[in-house]
C-alpha cells in the first residue's frame, strides 16, 4: 500500500467519531506533538444557517475551527438549540495542531426540524432516538436508521440493490450508467454507441453513526453484454460514490466522482447517470410523476391523465389527481368517465431535460414506438427535484447543480407497468455528446494569444467531475408545497456556518482581517471588495458561465472592443484560479458571511480541485494552466492543484470527497521529476532530479504538506517543510536564489533543494508569492518554528520593494527582482509589522496604492444596442495596460490581487492604511 493510501485510509478511520482519534494521535505524540490541552476551554460556537434555514427535513455536515491548545483531539461535543434543546451530532476531528489540540472539527445532524441556530461546545452529545446502524452481510452492506433501510453491493453491477421503508420497496437495482460513442455528433459517419455499467470492486465503510453512516464504493465502469451488465473486459472511467444516511431521515444523500482516463479522440461519453427501478402498485391514475423547478413551481401529472375531459369525472376526482392523493374509486365517477377511463392514453415514458442554464423542457410519451409530446412543460430553470410513484409512495429523486451543470435530465421509463426505471443524468444523452478534445490541433503562441500549449499535454487525463444526488423513500405522492420544498433543498443544499468574528478568533487561514470601516478610505476599499464579488456573481449569471464542465469558473481577462470575455483567446479564457481567484472569495465570505461570497467560492474550488486538476496518469497532481480548455493548457503547475485554496472549503464543509482530492496532491513531488514546471525555459540538466522555482512551485508543494500533516498528524510531512526551509535559509542569496523565477533543484525523495548557482537576485521574481505564496509560509512559519527561514523571508520581504539606495545598503549592489506593486505590499507590510517599523508598514500601503492594477474598480456600465447581441455589465476602464504589459480592459488577476492585498494589509497595518 503506498504512503497517500495509507494516509487516506487513516484519515477516513478518523472520520469514524471523535473515539478513533486517540491511537491515531498517539502516532503524533511518539514524534514529538503533544496531545494536550483542555476540553473544557473550547469557545463555545454559534452556528446559523447560511442564507434562510431550510425549508424542508435536511441532514447537514460542516467544521469548526479551534484555537491552537484549547481543545484536547478526544473533546466530544454537544450540540444544542439557540433555545437550549439537546440536538444529536456527530463529530470526528479533520485536523489537529503541532501539540496535538484540536484544530478543526467536522459535524453532522440528522434530518430534523431546523431550529434558527444551533450552539456547539464541548459536551456529551445527545443521543438520536433512532440511530443509524451498520451491517455486513456477506457481499452486502446495510444501512438502517429506523425509516429507511439501504442495501449497498460490495462487488458487481448492482450498487444499490434496494431502498426500502418499512415493507415496501422503494427502488432496487440501482446501478451506475454510462453511454458512449466512438465519435461526436456531427460528423459525417454515423457514431457507433456503446452501454456500459458502473462495477463495484471495492465498498469501504467509513463512518457508522450513530448520527451518520457514509459508506464509499468505488470502481470502474465496463461494458455491458445484453442483459449481462458490466461483464465486458475493458475498463475505464474510475469512480466512487459515497452514500450517506443519517438517524431518522427518509433520504439518502450520494456524490458520485469519476476520473478521465479515457482517450479524448475516441471516446465521447453519451450519458453519465443512475438508474434505478421503482416498484410500481397504484393504479395508472393514482401514479404520479412530478418535478420541481429552481424558482419555486411544480410540473405534475398523473401516468393516465383524468382532468381536460371531454365529459367530467367529478370535481373529487379531479381534485384528487391534480393533489397527488388517490381518486374516489371509479365506482364513484360519473357514468361517462368510469365507462371509457380505460381506453384514455397511458404516459408511460417522462422526461425533465435541462437543455442550458436558460431553458428546461418536459418531454412525455406512451411508449417508444410513439412520438414524444416535448411541449408538455417548458420553464427557465429546474430545480432538479422529481417524483415517480403513486398515491401509496415512491421515490423521489434530487440533483443538486441540476442547471448549472447542464445537459442533465432526469427521465422516467415504464410508469405505466409493473417497474418504472428513473435515471438520474448527470450527463443527459438528449444532449450533444461530451467532447473533450482541445479546441484547436495547434497552438497559438504566448506573444499575442497568451497560450502556453505543449505538444500532447492539452489533454484531460485523470481530471474529474463529481455529482451530488439525493433519494427520497416517500410513503405518497408529494404535495405540490412539498415539491417546492424538496426542490429548494435540492437546488440550494443548507449549510451550517459560524459567524466571521469566531473563525477569525480560531487564527485559521494566515492572516487576515474582519471588515474595518474606521475611516472613509477603508470604507471604500471594504465596499470595493464587495463590489467586486457581486460583480462576479452577476458576471456568472449574464455570461452564463455555467455548464457541465465549466461551472464553479470564471474568465481571466475581457475584451472591451467586442464587450465580451475572451473565451476564444489562449490563455486569457477561464482563469483555472489564476493569482488566487478562488482564495480572495474565501476570505470575503469568512470576513463578511456573505452567503453569494460562499456559493461562489465553493462552486470555484469543486471546479480546480476536480476539472483543473490531474488527479490520474502523466500530470498526477498538477494542474492546467488557464486556457480556452481547463485542461488545455500545457503548463502543469503545482500552483493551480496546491491543497490551501481548497482547505477553505475542505474544512467548512467536511466534504469527504475533496479530502481525497485535495490528498492526490502529494504525488505532486514525483510528478515534477518527469514534467519539470520549468522544461521549457531551461537548458537539459542532469545534476538533480528536477527543478522548480522556490515560489510559486516549492510553497504550493509546502501547501500540500502542511494540509496532510495538519490532517494526519504524521510529522514526516512537517519535516519535509523544515528541510526546504533551511536549505533556502542557507543559500547565499535566499529567496532572491535562482535563475527564471528562481529555479532550485529539488529531490522529491529527501525534499531537499540545491543552489545551482544561476541567476541569483536577477531572476524575476514576479510569480513567486503571486499564488498565496505569503499566507502559505505565514502559515507554515506559525506551525513550524525555523528561525534561519524566518529571518530569510524577513529580508527577501524588507527588501523585495525597497529603493536602490537600501538594496546597496543591505547587499552591496542594486538589483530589479521584478514584482508587482500589489502582489507584494503584503509582504512588505508584513516586514515592517515584524520590524515594528510603521514606515515600513506605509511603504506597504504605498505600493498598493500607487499600483494602477490595485486601484478599485468603478461602477459597472450597462451596455446595449446594436453593439452587443443582448445587454451587458462591463467595467469600465481607462487603462489599456496591466502589470505585466497586456494590451486589457479589465482581468480577474487584478481583482483576485487587490481583494487578497485588502484582506491581509488591513490585518497586518490597520494604523497606516491611507
Amino acid at each position: 500500500m503506498s504512503a497517500s493510501s495509507e494516509f487516506a485510509r487513516r484519515g477516513f478511520l478518523a472520520g469514524a467519531g471523535v473515539t478513533a482519534a486517540t491511537p491515531f494521535l498517539t502516532r503524533g505524540a511518539e514524534a514529538g506533538a503533544s496531545p494536550q490541552g483542555d476540553g473544557e476551554s473550547g469557545e463555545p460556537t454559534e452556528l446559523h444557517w447560511l442564507g434562510r434555514a431550510p425549508a424542508a427535513p435536511t441532514t447537514t455536515a460542516w467544521g469548526v475551527p479551534w484555537p491552537r491548545g484549547k481543545v484536547s483531539a478526544d473533546t466530544p461535543f454537544a450540540l444544542t438549540t439557540a433555545d437550549g434543546d439537546p440536538v444529536p451530532v456527530q463529530s470526528w476531528p479533520l485536523a489537529y495542531w503541532p501539540d496535538g489540540t484540536l484544530k478543526w472539527s467536522g459535524h453532522a445532524v440528522a434530518a430534523g426540524a431546523a431550529a434558527d441556530g444551533y450552539r456547539l461546545a464541548p459536551g456529551e452529545p445527545a443521543a438520536p432516538d433512532d440511530a443509524v446502524r451498520v451491517s455486513e452481510h456477506g457481499d452486502e452492506i446495510r444501512l438502517t436508521n429506523g425509516t429507511v433501510e439501504v442495501r449497498l453491493g460490495r462487488r458487481g453491477p448492482q450498487a444499490i440493490r434496494s431502498v426500502r421503508r418499512g415493507e415496501r420497496v422503494t427502488a432496487e437495482n440501482g446501478r451506475l450508467a454510462l453511454l458512449v460513442q466512438d465519435r461526436p455528433d456531427g460528423e459525417h459517419a454515423e457514431p457507433r454507441r456503446t452501454e456500459w455499467s458502473g462495477v463495484v470492486e471495492e465498498a469501504e465503510i467509513e463512518q457508522r453513526g450513530p448520527v451518520r453512516a457514509v459508506v464509499k464504493l468505488s470502481g470502474r465502469y465496463r461494458r455491458d453484454h445484453g442483459r449481462n451488465r458490466g461483464a465486458g473486459g475493458r475498463k475505464m472511467l474510475p469512480w466512487s460514490m459515497r452514500v450517506y444516511l443519517a438517524s431518522g431521515d427518509e433520504s439518502m444523500s450520494l456524490v458520485h466522482n469519476f476520473y478521465w482516463d479515457a482517450d479524448s479522440g475516441h471516446v465521447f461519453v453519451r450519458g453519465m447517470g443512475l438508474r434505478l427501478g421503482v416498484p410500481m402498485t397504484d393504479d395508472a391514475h393514482n401514479r404520479h410523476v412530478r418535478f420541481g423547478t429552481a424558482t419555486g413551481g411544480v410540473w405534475g401529472e398523473p401516468v393516465r391523465v383524468l382532468t381536460g375531459l371531454r365529459r367530467d369525472p367529478g370535481e373529487a376526482v379531479r381534485r384528487a389527481q391534480y393533489a397527488g392523493k388517490a381518486t374516489p374509486p371509479p365506482a364513484e365517477w360519473s357514468e361517462e368517465v368510469r365507462g371509457g377511463y380505460r381506453k384514455l392514453a397511458l404516459w408511460n415514458d417522462f422526461a425533465l431535460f435541462q437543455d442550458s442554464s436558460e431553458h428546461f423542457a418536459v418531454w412525455k410519451r406512451t411508449s417508444s414506438e410513439s412520438s414524444w409530446l416535448r411541449n408538455a412543460g417548458r420553464g427557465h430553470r429546474a430545480a432538479g427535484f422529481g417524483y415517480v410513484g403513486g398515491a401509496s409512495g415512491g421515490l423521489g429523486v434530487g440533483m443538486h447543480d441540476f442547471w448549472r451543470r447542464f445537459p442533465r435530465s432526469l427521465d422516467v421509463r415504464g410508469a405505466a407497468g409493473d417497474t418504472a426505471t428513473v435515471t438520474l443524468w448527470s450527463y443527459s444523452p438528449h444532449g450533444e455528446a461530451m467532447d473533450l478534445r482541445h479546441y484547436d490541433t495547434e497552438a497559438h503562441g504566448l506573444g499575442l494569444a497568451y497560450e502556453d500549449v505543449q505538444e500532447g499535454l492539452s489533454s484531460p487525463e485523470g481530471i474529474a467531475r463529481s455529482t451530488e444526488m439525493r433519494l427520497w423513500a416517500l410513503d405518497s405522492t408529494p404535495s405540490r408545497e412539498r415539491v417546492v420544498r424538496l426542490s429548494e433543498v435540492v437546488d440550494s443544499p443548507p449549510r451550517l456556518v459560524a459567524a466571521p468574528e469566531r473563525y477569525h478568533r480560531a487564527g485559521v487561514f494566515g492572516r487576515w482581517s474582519l471588515p474595518d470601516r474606521t475611516s472613509e478610505r477603508k470604507a471604500e476599499l471594504e465596499d470595493s471588495l464587495e463590489r467586486d464579488v457581486a460583480f462576479y456573481a452577476g458576471q456568472v449569471d449574464q455570461r452564463q458561465w455555467y455548464g457541465f464542465w465549466d461551472h464553479g469558473d470564471v474568465m481571466h481577462t475581457y475584451d472591451g472592443d467586442r464587450h465580451e470575455w475572451r473565451y476564444d483567446v489562449g490563455g486569457y479564457a477561464w482563469d483555472n484560479g489564476e493569482l488566487g481567484t478562488d482564495a480572495m472569495l474565501w476570505y470575503a465570505f469568512l470576513r463578511s458571511g456573505d452567503p453569494q461570497a460562499f456559493r461562489l467560492a465553493r462552486a470555484m474550488t469543486k471546479h480546480l480541485s476536480e476539472v483543473d486538476t490531474h488527479h490520474t496518469g502523466r500530470f498526477a497532481g498538477l494542474g492546467s494552466r488557464h486556457n480556452v480548455s481547463h485542461w488545455g493548457g500545457g503548463a502543469k503547475e503545482a500552483r493551480v492543484s496546491e491543497s490551501f485554496t481548497k482547505r477553505f472549503c475542505y474544512y467548512l464543509t467536511a466534504d469527504e470527497l475533496l479530502g481525497e482530492l485535495m490528498r492526490s496532491s502529494l504525488r505532486a513531488d514525483r510528478t515534477m521529476v518527469r514534467l519539470p514546471p520549468l522544461r521549457n525555459v531551461l537548458e537539459p540538466q542532469d545534476r538533480v532530479p528536477t527543478r522548480l522555482r522556490i515560489g510559486p512551485d516549492w510553497y504550493a508543494l509546502v501547501s500540500n504538506w502542511m494540509t496532510e500533516w495538519e490532517r494526519t498528524g504524521d510529522t514526516r510531512w512537517r519535516d519535509r517543510i523544515v528541510t526546504g526551509m533551511r536549505d533556502i535559509a542557507a543559500f547565499p542569496a535566499g529567496l532572491f536564489t535562482g535563475e527564471a523565477g528562481g529555479a532550485v533543484g529539488f529531490d522529491p525523495e529527501t525534499a531537499h533543494l540545491t543552489n545551482l548557482g544561476k541567476g541569483d537576485y536577477e531572476g524575476g521574481y514576479n510569480l513567486s508569492m503571486a499564488f498565496c505564496g505569503e499566507q502559505i509560509l505565514w502559515e507554515a512559519l506559525d506551525l513550524v518554528d525555523v528561525p534561519e527561514f524566518r529571518r530569510t523571508l524577513l529580508d527577501f520581504a524588507r527588501y523585495v520593494q525597497a529603493p536602490a539606495e537600501e538594496k546597496i545598503d543591505r547587499f552591496g549592489f542594486d538589483f530589479d527582482p521584478g514584482v508587482f506593486g500589489t502582489i507584494y505590499s503584503r509582504v512588505t507590510a508584513w516586514a515592517g509589522e515584524q520590524l515594528d517599523e510603521p514606515w515600513l508598514r506605509r511603504r506597504g500601503w504605498q505600493r498598493f496604492t500607487s499600483d494602477p492594477n490595485g486601484r478599485p474598480w468603478p461602477e459597472p456600465v450597462r451596455v446595449d444596442g446594436a453593439a452587443v447581441a443582448s445587454p451587458v455589465d462591463e467595467i469600465p476602464t481607462n487603462r489599456s495596460q496591466n502589470q505585466s504589459g497586456d494590451f486589457t480592459v479589465c482581468g480577474t488577476n487584478d481583482a483576485a490581487q487587490r481583494g487578497l492585498a485588502i484582506v491581509s494589509l488591513l490585518a497586518i497595518a490597520p494604523d497606516e492604511a491611507p
